[in-house]
Formats: structure tokens, sequence, C-alpha cells
């Protein structure tokens, strides 16, 4: 059984041999994994079970500036703009520490005023079948050795408005009504359609859909916002999904850290297969396990800011083992990650300790 075929069994409850394992790194720590291994990539240098995919869309970024200063917003010469505007400046020298992969984030469209400007912005048609002509080749690579294809889509709508707008900006619109955080989340919304189709019809085995909305105490929104504004465009994005694939099963992996068990429910009901990250600081994957093995997996679990920068190796490795009981137990299907990237403050001993005590974990 290869790592492609064992996620599918352990998703489809039919008898994985161990759990899927997913390693993500900041450069930093790509970084070390190099100097230790030879090999920079994580899943090549500890073998993990996952290939990542992304799109991208060769966005002029001369051409953002400018008509980001037609409405008002000047960017910073050594601003580095991305994709739909969203643009970061590096901090000052020293203030970082090893994290040099850091910045800081802007918002351009924070001087918008009205949904006419909004649309004269230069967005990429997403629809143009060219953006994901490179899409199938990558992902055969990926199965072709024995992985799984996981296409990252985190930042789904609700996060992308925002980097782009300011999120104080974005909740501000949808109070005022004034049609500017409807025109974002519905452009961000039909751009991840546009997205997903094209990974589902390619043979890719998981989207990765997110938002963050949880805070460590809580819902970042209430409720019943969420129900209204987001959750949805979160179900038109999983119909997509589910249109393009057909009769294969296409799993569907959402991202939000933070507490969001009020909305747990409803993210089953409108497809969500796995859940992620599970922080062990503010969600219990032992309660999640018994309310809902039989319909949602549990992915992360492994806490990134407690257990992997701070504890010992054997904690890791506790950590690891009561993850294993949730399968055992429960029945739960589950996937061993840290809960967010692996920052710099990580210890090697403990990257390797997640590793070994994952692969020396067999249920049959």
């Amino acid at each position: 059984m290869n790592a492609r075929e064992n996620f599918h069994a352990m998703m489809a409850g039919t008898g994985a041999e161990w759990m899927p394992l997913n390693l993500p790194v900041t450069p930093p720590v790509a970084d070390v994994i190099e100097e230790r291994t030879g090999v920079r990539n994580a899943e090549l240098a500890f073998e993990t079970d996952f290939g990542f995919e992304w799109v991208g869309y060769n966005e002029n970024p001369q051409a953002w500036r400018a008509a980001l200063a037609e409405v008002g917003s000047v960017l910073p010469e050594k601003a580095e703009i991305g994709p739909f505007c969203i643009a970061h400046v590096e901090p000052p020298k020293g203030t970082v520490g090893q994290a040099y992969h850091f910045r800081t984030m802007l918002h351009p469209l924070e001087h918008v005023t009205s949904v006419a400007q909004l649309e004269r912005l230069p967005w990429p048609d997403t629809s143009d079948p060219a953006h994901y002509a490179a899409v199938q080749k990558r992902m055969r690579q990926i199965h072709a050795r024995g992985k799984v294809a996981f296409a990252g889509m985190e930042c789904t709508t609700f996060e992308l408005s925002w980097y782009a707008r300011g999120m104080d900006n974005l909740f501000q619109d949808l109070a005022e009504g004034n049609g500017i955080a409807d025109w974002l989340l519905d452009w961000f919304t039909e751009r991840s359609c546009n997205v997903v189709r094209a990974f589902a019809r390619e043979g890719i085995d998981v989207i990765g859909l997110g938002d963050d909305v949880g805070m460590q105490t809580g819902m970042m929104l209430s409720v019943p916002m969420w129900r209204q504004h987001l959750k949805p465009r979160l179900a038109k994005v999983i119909a997509a999904i589910r249109e393009a694939s057909g009769r294969r099963k296409v799993w569907v992996h959402y991202h939000s850290d933070g507490d969001i068990l009020p909305i747990v429910p409803e993210l089953i009901e409108v497809g969500v297969d796995i859940l992620n990250p599970v922080q062990p600081e503010c969600m219990d994957a032992g309660e999640l396990a018994r309310r809902f093995a039989k319909t949602l997996g549990l992915s992360g679990m492994v806490g990134t800011q407690t257990t992997m920068p701070f504890g010992t190796p054997d904690d890791v490795r506790r950590r690891v083992r009561e993850i294993a009981r949730l399968h055992r137990e429960f029945g739960a299907r589950v996937m061993i990650a840290p809960t967010h990237v692996l920052e710099p403050d990580v210890p090697f001993e403990n990257i390797l300790a997640l590793v070994e005590e994952t692969k020396a974990i067999r249920f049959r």
C-alpha cells in the first residue's frame, strides 16, 4: 500500500495501515532540514504522504501599482505585490531574528469607497484555462511518487478579501451594506470555484479550503454572521468540486485556526470531509472524535504553540500516540500534522520525533 492508497483507506474507513503525515515548514526550517538531511523539501526528506499543488496567475505588479494609485493607494517602492493585489513589505532588518520570511501585510484596497472602483482594477480572468494547463502534469508527478495530491486553496473567500481590504474595513462594509465586502467575497468565491473545478477535473485527491474564522476563545464573528456571509459561499465552492469531480471522490479539507466548534456540524452539512488544524490549545480532538468520527476526518492536532516548539521529543511522541488512540478507540480518521507551518523555534529533534513516531505506529 502506498501513501495515496493508505490515505484513501483511512478516509473511507477500509483499513489504513498508518496515519498519513504532513509536515508544512517555513523557509528557515527548510534550511535546517536541508543542512541535516541534504534535501530541502520536507516531503522528500522525510517521505511524508502529501504532495502539494497551487495555481499562480502571473499578474503584473506594475499594473496593480498604477491602478491602485488611481484609487488613492500608493504603495511603498519596496512593497511586494502578489496575486489579487495582496501586498507586503519586509520588516526592518534585525527585527525578526531567524524568521527572515516574515513580512508586514499591507491592505491596498483600504481607500476604496465604491464598487465601481473595484470593478476598474486589473483582476485576472480566473476562468481562463491557460492558468491551469500545467496542473495535470504536476499532479501526475505527485501520483507517480505514490503520494496524495493536495491542492492548496486555503484562504478561500474571507481571508483574501480582508487581506486586500483590511479586516476592520471589511467588517464595517458588511455592517454598512455598502456592497464593497459583498463584491470582494463574491469575486474570491468565483475565483475559488474556477480553481477547484480545474483541480477536481484533473484528478486531485484532496482540496484544501479554509478561512480563519476562529480565535482561541471562540468564533471571530458571530455564528449568524458566518451563516449569512460565509457559509453559502463555502457551500458554493464545495458544490463546484462535487460537480466537476462527478462520481470520483475528492476529499474536502477545511482549515480554520482557533475554536470553531459551534460551526462544525454546519461544515459537515455543506460537505467538509476533514477538519484542520484542531488546535489542542483550544479544541479537544477527543471530543470531536467521539461526536463526529463517522462523518469528519481530523488533520493536525500537534500543537505549534506548545508541543512542537516547547515540548521534548518524548512529548511529541506522546502526542502522536494520543492521536493514534482516537483511531483505535473511536474509528476516527486521523492525519498527523503540526497545527501550522513549523517556525524556526521548533527543535530539529522534535521534527524527527514527529516523523519517527508517526511512521512507527501501524494499525495492521
